[in-house]
């Protein structure tokens, strides 16, 4: 699903990204483990090919960074979701119009919107919020926001960065459940973080960057 092959990139002379060659198999949940300033959000970015690797190439699904036309780019990105750690929500929508919005804009009929955001919400516990706006939310409620809006198209793979960093450890375990509960519907997953702890209780196969480049 996901490959990295020699991968590099670097921003105005700096090395970010060095010779990353690593695979993820379709619905696989993987963690990059790593301290601010590994690389690990680029790594992530390199994913949507925003941007493209300086050498080497970014596989995802059937596209790769080689190739792939920019008018193509929008296409893959509605099969990726991503979840940020500063949430990104519309702080002037609902919970309900946060989810929608991005299924909204594609077109759907707006049947198909309302039953899958109700129903997305309905999995992440989320139902009862579904009017309120974000600001009246917890953070951990927040990212379950932001994790249902990230799936609402769908998507093949999802790529999480640093989901957890600003949560709480009870709702961390609660947005830990939710993600492990979507790759077991075959997801795949990646999710950056700098919390070993986490990983020592959810352990899964773990890249670790330092410096731009994967420890061995």
């Amino acid at each position: 699903m996901i490959e990295f092959q020699h991968v590099w990139f670097e921003r105005e002379g700096r090395t970010i990204l060095a010779d990353l060659d690593f695979e993820v198999a379709r619905g696989e949940f993987v963690y990059v483990l790593g301290q601010t300033g590994s690389g690990k959000s680029t790594l992530l970015r390199l994913l949507l090919f925003d941007p493209r690797p300086t050498q080497g190439v970014v596989f995802v699904g059937e596209y790769d960074s080689a190739m792939i036309q920019d008018r193509q780019i929008p296409y893959l990105r509605r099969r990726i979701g991503f979840v940020f750690q500063d949430f990104k929500l519309l702080r002037d929508r609902t919970v309900f119009e946060n989810v929608a919005f991005a299924l909204s804009v594609t077109g759907t009929k707006g049947s198909e919107v309302k039953n899958r955001t109700l129903k997305l919400l309905s999995r992440v516990d989320l139902m009862h919020k579904r009017d309120e706006k974000p600001t009246s939310l917890s953070g951990g409620e927040q990212q379950r926001v932001a994790i249902a809006r990230a799936l609402i198209n769908e998507p093949y793979v999802l790529l999480a960065d640093e989901p957890t960093a600003n949560l709480d450890l009870e709702s961390t375990e609660r947005v830990m459940e939710i993600l492990n509960d979507v790759n077991a519907k075959g997801t795949s997953i990646l999710m950056a973080t700098h919390d070993i702890g986490l990983v020592e209780r959810h352990p899964l196969r773990t890249l670790t960057l330092d410096h731009g480049a994967l420890v061995i």
